[in-house]
């Protein structure tokens, strides 16, 4: 992404900075609501379609845009894989183990698909893949200190 950003502001034309402000917008969104739902989710444990929803139009057009403006269409099509690749591979594991995942993890996915696939699909698998290493880690970590242990972690899992 900072590439883009770079080539984009470094062209020295309209078309490049209008490119780069889009895109960088479209960031700016994601990170506002990103931190948004880290916030819902400490305090609710859960993440909300009605935030999640809303960010799908506003970073998918901004970063689309973006794409339209530098001259470079493909990243369109990157986009939509990088969300049918990662929300795909969400959904799978909410259909193979409800209780393991909820939907606002699942929906949050696609967004952060959609947004990585920007960079390219790659990035997108990238970012698949260090979710789960991280969240490995971070959970064998907390069974290490004492802080987690075997079934759910939240008492609203053990419906």
């Amino acid at each position: 992404m900072s590439a883009f950003l770079t080539d984009q502001f470094a062209r020295g034309d309209a078309a490049g900075w209008a490119a780069g402000a889009l895109a960088a917008a479209g960031l700016l969104v994601l990170a506002g609501g990103c931190a948004w739902l880290w916030r819902t989710d400490v305090r609710e444990h859960l993440l909300p379609g009605r935030l999640v929803r809303p960010l799908y139009p506003v970073c998918g057009g901004l970063l689309g845009a973006a794409a339209l403006v530098a001259g470079e269409p493909v990243r369109l099509l990157w986009m939509l894989w990088g969300l049918v690749v990662m929300g795909g591979i969400y959904v799978l594991l909410r259909l193979l183990h409800p209780a393991g995942m909820g939907m606002g993890d699942v929906r949050l996915s696609g967004l952060l698909g959609m947004c990585l696939g920007f960079a390219s699909v790659w990035h997108a698998v990238l970012g698949a893949a260090a979710g789960f290493v991280l969240g490995g880690l971070a959970g064998a970590l907390l069974v290490a200190v004492g802080r987690a242990g075997p079934g759910p972690a939240w008492p609203s899992a053990r419906r």
